[in-house]
């Protein structure tokens, strides 16, 4: 698993979450973006070894949510963050399992919603993971009392 599909399962909740009005953006936009829109990004916060070369993964998504303020009225930044929080709490991570949010946080500020959230899940570092039965046969167990130990 990576950094990308956990900002791809970010993204795909709070399009779901907003409907199809709202744009969403993965990765920051300069130029041309119109509001209502969403700004996702996602950043790598924790990375630990744990055996079998497979490793924890934690990645921290922030979002940014810009209301058209005079089509949605006064309210539009705290609903856009209900909506936010609401799509964070879990995100189906693209090709991979659905991964509650932690630390789920989120405020309003200026006429902008904001909200955070990190994912945490193991993942295999390494494509070529030894299995204990390829173990056993490199210590040179053979088969046969293997399966009568069992």
């Amino acid at each position: 698993m990576a950094v990308q599909q956990v900002l791809e399962g970010a993204a795909q909740a709070v399009r779901s979450a907003f409907g199809e009005g709202t744009e969403v953006y993965a990765g920051r936009v300069e130029q041309g973006a119109r509001p209502p829109c969403v700004f996702l990004e996602a950043q790598e916060a924790a990375r630990r070894p744990l055996p079998c070369g497979r490793v924890e993964l934690t990645v921290r998504v922030s979002a940014v949510y810009l209301a058209q303020s005079a089509a949605q009225g006064e309210d539009a930044p705290r609903l856009g963050l209900e909506k936010l929080l609401e799509a964070l709490a879990v995100v189906q991570a693209d090709g991979g399992p659905a991964l509650r949010g932690s630390g789920v946080t989120g405020r309003v500020e200026d006429g902008t919603a904001r909200a955070e959230a990190s994912y945490t899940a193991a993942a295999a570092e390494q494509t070529d993971v030894q299995t204990m039965e390829t173990l056993q046969v490199a210590l040179g167990a053979p088969a046969a009392e293997r399966e009568t130990e069992e």
